[in-house]
């Protein structure tokens, strides 16, 4: 039979008082913190999970941070290519007009100057600046102007580059954000050349030349609907993968949550309980622990 002394039920006593207690510690601490997870050894496998789903949701908040930006710098662009659109309108009704045959040189010459404002218009519009960027310049965003008319009036130079930057919008996946002006406005159809080609038809009092150049207007109209409509594909296909990471993020959050936060009603469940269990203890170790010497040598 094995014998029990005094000092192994003080250390035994000692010991399991000290463990609820620690156990009690614990409960408080999640209590007060809202977390399980306060340091990595609580809990090892839960923390590492916890990172790996911190870093997911970090990458993107950082995608949908490109996506907003993007957006913006998109939003400019369209609106930019919204009013490409309406010049070319303008355009083409004074083309129309300066083709029919009862308009004399004077009118012609009125009908010249607003084209002229037209091209004019155009070119700052191919200039357009959003945040402190060129819209049309390739990646020379803070360059000079991309376009400027020639000293004699004839053509209108690109003097930005051919390049364009892309961000990361998604695992494995970018987009442009930026196109080259040379690309939209003069290599298809030149939307410059053809009010430059309208206006001195005009000016000539050339209606022959006049109706002519309402093939070429008519050209760079759908032109420049093509990359309204292009643009607001890229657009679209932004938004669709906003909507996509903002769901995704929201799930990393949840899953954030189940590794690191507590269920409170389950928690404080647990605290009570430990706190009983210490009570007990302490009452059954005041009791088995109040006998003295003369208790053994009666």
């Amino acid at each position: 039979m094995q014998r029990i002394t005094q000092a192994g039920m003080l250390s035994a006593v000692y010991a399991n008082t000290s463990r609820t207690l620690l156990q009690l510690a614990t409960y408080q601490e999640q209590l007060s913190t809202g977390k399980k997870l306060n340091r990595i050894s609580d809990d090892v496998v839960a923390a590492r999970q916890s990172l790996r789903y911190r870093a997911d949701e970090r990458a993107s908040a950082k995608w949908l941070d490109n996506i907003e930006k993007t957006l913006a710098f998109m939003g400019a662009t369209d609106a930019a290519l919204a009013e490409v659109v309406t010049v070319l309108d303008q355009a083409k009704a004074l083309a129309v007009q300066g083709a029919n045959g009862s308009q004399d040189a004077a009118s012609r010459g009125a009908l010249a100057q607003a084209v002229d404002s037209l091209l004019t218009r155009l070119i700052d519009i191919g200039n357009s600046v959003h945040d402190g960027r060129y819209l049309f310049g390739g990646t020379a965003t803070t360059e000079d102007k991309p376009f400027a008319l020639s000293a004699d009036g004839s053509r209108v130079d690109y003097r930005g580059d051919l390049d364009a930057f892309r961000v990361e919008i998604g695992p494995n996946s970018a987009i442009e954000v930026n196109q080259n002006g040379h690309k939209l406005f003069k290599e298809r159809v030149d939307l410059f050349a053809a009010l430059i080609g309208l206006r001195d038809a005009l000016r000539a009092n050339d209606g022959a030349a006049v109706a002519a150049s309402l093939t070429t207007i008519d050209a760079a109209h759908r032109h420049a609907n093509d990359l309204l409509g292009s643009m607001g594909g890229r657009i679209q296909r932004l938004e669709l993968a906003r909507t996509q990471l903002e769901a995704s993020q929201l799930y990393q959050r949840e899953l954030v949550s189940q590794a690191e936060d507590i269920d409170f009603p389950e928690v404080v469940s647990k605290l009570q309980l430990t706190e009983i269990a210490l009570q007990a203890g302490l009452q059954t170790a005041a009791r088995t622990l109040t006998s003295t010497l003369l208790d053994f040598l009666r």
